[in-house]
């Protein structure tokens, strides 16, 4: 069985969180899982900052980061 099959299986209809997500390692992080895993949820946990909403932050540095290209191509 190779290790790539136990991880989808141990993910598998699993909750996930993820905090730090507007930071590299929780980018990095965020793009594997979405890109690698089927039937899973995602939860992230973003914190305003001055001058910017969640939501903001959200499109910004998550949205619109260059990290997420290979998923962009995958699923536009």
């Amino acid at each position: 069985m190779s290790t790539k099959f136990e991880v989808t299986e141990f993910y598998k209809g699993k909750n996930i969180l993820v905090t730090g997500t507007t930071g590299f390692v929780g980018k990095v992080i965020l793009e594997k899982l979405l890109f690698s895993l089927e039937d899973i949820h995602i939860y992230i946990l973003i914190r305003g900052k001055k001058g910017s909403s969640v939501n903001e932050r959200f499109k910004k540095e998550i949205i619109d980061s260059e990290c997420f290209s290979r998923l962009k191509s995958r699923h536009p």
